[in-house]
């Protein structure tokens, strides 16, 4: 009748994963729905768990992806999937013609071994809603440090409903989130391969199309401690410039702690085709650690105004009492703007279709 089992090897304690032999309970616990398996050695072939729905596997010892997809296929229910996977993986090999269909799984977290590995290329899975994938993202088959870098194939996230619908991107440092109305897909990469705020970010995981993506937040994490001296995030005019080329129905950008010259310099530049973000109306930026330069703020409203593309609402936001006489540069912003507001206060928990991005 056992419905819930977590067996656990302290890493702390013992230098290499405690072996787990499937015999233990005859390899069958008919009315298990819940399995986590911590710093193990495992066949995982050698178990057969039916009615298993959540699956947590922790190991330093290496694993093939068979010895996972085999176990997923006689797991129909599994609904969440988590995998930490401590070891340096092969280079990923293509993918399979048939692959391992999990019908009603809704969430998977990999991290950056179980990344690499592979292992995505070899599953169908048309209920996922919630996918949190670790890097490095290079796009070549090895990270600066000499590791298997993630190497996502176009066809495994091409049926998944998570790509479809996206509205809203976030650019942080070292990760990317695309969010929409299906759900979440977030990307976690490594500082070594996402240091600048370029195009690639946004265009290196097909198929997911940034022609749809109407929110864009830039910058830190609103969770972010900014008493542990935090600089801004630092960014090139060209590299913002290129993430507007690709951006093109962004409405809404919301700015979080990093310098914002670079931006509002990349958003008065006119262009053969006129000025970047046509569709822009409103901007909100927060002050934290970042640098609010207000005169180019004010200068790209009043390029924008001049080519009949105005902003309708520039909201700041400031962590605390700002002085009079940036006060009055914000105010500065009324003959160009058709409204303009400021305030105390701080950025909103970053929160979107339910999901915490605290957790990452």
């Amino acid at each position: 009748m056992l419905e819930h089992l977590e067996i656990a090897n302290d890493p702390n304690i013992t230098d290499k994963d405690m072996e787990f032999h499937g015999a233990v309970f005859g390899g069958r616990l008919p009315k298990l729905t819940s399995l986590t398996l911590r710093f193990l050695f495992t066949d995982l072939r050698d178990f057969n768990f039916p009615s298993l729905m959540q699956f947590t596997f922790t190991t330093r010892t290496k694993t093939s992806v068979r010895n996972l997809t085999s176990f997923f296929e006689r797991c129909p229910l599994l609904e969440f999937i988590e995998l930490r996977l401590d070891y340096t993986p092969e280079p990923p090999v293509a993918p399979p013609r048939k692959r391992v269909r999990l019908a009603v799984l809704k969430e998977l977290r990999f991290d950056q071994t179980a990344s690499a590995s592979g292992l995505l290329d070899h599953l169908i899975l048309p209920k996922c809603m919630e996918m949190k994938l670790k890097g490095p993202f290079t796009g070549k088959i090895l990270d600066r440090q000499g590791s298997p870098a993630v190497r996502i194939h176009p066809s495994s996230i091409d049926h998944l409903p998570v790509t479809n619908g996206i509205t809203r991107a976030v650019a942080m440092p070292s990760s990317c989130i695309f969010s929409g109305p299906n759900g979440n897909l977030r990307f976690w990469c490594f500082d070594w391969t996402r240091r600048e705020f370029g195009a690639e970010f946004f265009t290196s995981f097909s198929p997911i199309s940034t022609l749809w993506i109407r929110e864009l937040w830039i910058g830190w994490s609103s969770v972010s401690d900014f008493s542990r001296g935090l600089t801004p995030w630092k960014q090139t005019a060209a590299g913002v410039r290129s993430v507007f080329d690709v951006l093109t129905g962004v409405e809404d950008v919301t700015i979080v702690s990093c310098e914002t010259e670079p931006i509002f310099a990349a958003l008065d530049t006119t262009t053969d085709n006129g000025i970047l973000l046509p569709g822009l109306q409103r901007v909100t930026i927060y002050v934290g650690c970042g640098n609010l330069d207000v005169p180019a703020l004010v200068r790209c409203a009043k390029v924008r105004k001049e080519h009949s593309q105005p902003l309708g609402v520039v909201t700041i936001v400031f962590k605390g009492a700002a002085a009079d006489d940036l006060i009055r540069e914000v105010e500065s912003l009324r003959g160009f703007v058709a409204n303009v507001s400021h305030r105390v206060g701080v950025a909103p928990t970053l929160i979107w279709d339910g999901v915490d991005c605290r957790d990452w």
